[in-house]
């Protein structure tokens, strides 16, 4: 399991070696990427690599959790918010991909790569607990179970819409995330 470090320097280092295993998925795709490639991108030897990561998956593996944490941090969490809102949130989520280290290929690597699927459920669950207990706090008289189907519906749109975009770029992203968020606000409804 990746161990993210406190230190400066060591964080500057586990930093470096995400960014450099961001880069090269977008290379080389995520069955040539080796740990070995990512050291000698990233200018450290791998047994340094090897004293933040256990394998490549451990270190994909955070590289898509700090993605989805990232992208996380962005969402409002207002089950009332309106479609403008949303969308504009959306589009935020594009752009901080499209600017982060590989961050399109780490999306499809999260739902591709079974070993890494977790880190994006994981994901979706923790942002979609958090909707429901701000939509709880709105309507403590509402349906729980309810809350948390449309919850997870609800963000799972979201992402289908932010890989839509990079999947098809010739699509006008403000227009899907319009409809995305059109979609959204009416299974939060």
């Amino acid at each position: 399991m990746a161990r993210k470090p406190t230190q400066q320097r060591a964080l500057a280092t586990y930093e470096k070696l995400l960014d450099a295993a961001g880069a090269l998925l977008s290379e080389v795709g995520v069955e040539r990427i080796s740990t070995n490639l990512v050291a000698a991108h990233a200018g450290v030897s791998p047994p340094t690599l090897y004293n933040y990561f256990a394998d490549k998956y451990d270190l994909l593996g955070a590289l898509g959790a700090r993605l989805m944490a990232q992208q996380n941090a962005l969402v409002v969490l207002d089950p009332a918010q309106d479609e403008a809102a949303i969308a504009a949130s959306l589009i935020a989520h594009v752009t901080l991909t499209q600017a982060s280290p590989g961050g399109p290929w780490v999306m499809r690597m999260l739902r591709a790569v079974p070993q890494l699927a977790e880190v994006r459920l994981a994901s979706h669950r923790a942002l979609s607990a958090a909707l429901v207990r701000q939509a709880w706090i709105a309507d403590p008289w509402a349906d729980r179970g309810v809350l948390e189907r449309q919850a997870r519906l609800a963000v799972d749109l979201g992402y289908a819409a932010i890989e839509l975009v990079f999947d098809e770029p010739e699509l006008d992203i403000a227009a899907v995330m319009a409809d995305a968020a059109r979609a959204i606000r009416a299974v939060l409804t």
